[in-house]
């Protein structure tokens, strides 16, 4: 369900959700550029990078794809009846 972001409350919550995604990519990301993580200290902070963005996408599509299986509004069995027999 869209938050309704004409509500000042809810527009409030979601720039400072936002804010704070964002800090925490960049605090991450500058301790990454100083070495200053295990993975980016002992291999290499361009692989470091690549798994912090690898996870942040892969967490995005998991996120969106269990909104939308839990989001979808029941259907009416009926309907699939003749074509997906049980």
């Amino acid at each position: 369900m869209a938050k309704d972001l004409s509500q000042p409350l809810e527009a409030i919550k979601a720039v400072i959700s936002c804010g704070l995604l964002a800090f925490s990519i960049a605090l991450i990301m500058g301790l990454i550029a100083k070495s200053e993580t295990k993975i980016s200290g002992d291999v290499s902070p361009a692989l470091a990078y690549v798994t912090l963005w690898g996870a942040i996408i892969w967490l995005t599509m998991v996120e969106g794809g269990q909104g939308s299986l839990v989001g979808l509004t029941p259907v009416n069995l009926d309907l699939y009846k003749e074509s997906h027999k049980l």
